[in-house]
């Protein structure tokens, strides 16, 4: 005797089979992708830090900011980039300047200054980014880059930077 339609027992047991089989490999993908962080459940302690935030709006970051670069510790790496990319946006529609570089590397070229000379934290962002484009050779308002270094640098720190500009082009050193 053979019995088919729905309620036939070996029908009913491949399909149990098959949704057995189906939830045992959604929760082994799951598992595993959670521990390899393919589904952002991982974080590392750089995005862990870019999540850390001043609780300060962005306004009154920025208001603060244009004072002095004391706020800059307590802020995350997205605000840092983001406020970098607001003076960059600032150069080019009021000045007509071109920043090329991205906020990213400015924040950490900020960041590496403030580490090696905290007396910088009394400027503001906006004479602060002026000055570390303009010793990348990064400040584009139709000046030759030798002249506005030396002018804004004087003649001790444009012989300094263009010595730093040399070795890092030299010895191939990577700047953040």
């Amino acid at each position: 005797m053979i019995l088919t339609g729905a309620g036939c027992p070996l029908k009913r047991r491949n399909i149990n089979k098959h949704i057995g089989l189906v939830v045992l490999v959604v929760a082994s993908v799951l598992v595993v992708g959670s521990g390899y962080g393919f589904l952002g459940v991982k974080t590392d302690k750089a995005s862990v830090a870019d999540k850390k935030g001043s609780g300060v709006a962005f306004p009154d970051m920025m208001t603060q900011l244009s004072r002095n670069m004391a706020l800059w510790e307590r802020m995350g790496g997205d605000e840092k980039k983001q406020a970098v990319e607001a003076v960059i946006g600032l150069y080019k529609n009021r000045d007509n300047v071109a920043i090329l570089n991205t906020g990213e590397f400015y924040a950490g070229k900020i960041d590496e200054t403030l580490k090696g000379n905290p007396s910088v934290a009394n400027m503001d962002i906006m004479t602060l980014l002026r000055v570390l484009s303009i010793m990348e050779y990064d400040f584009y308002n139709g000046e030759n880059k030798d002249a506005l270094a030396r002018k804004i640098l004087g003649e001790k720190g444009f012989l300094e930077n263009q010595t730093r500009r040399q070795m890092s082009a030299r010895f191939g050193v990577q700047q953040k």
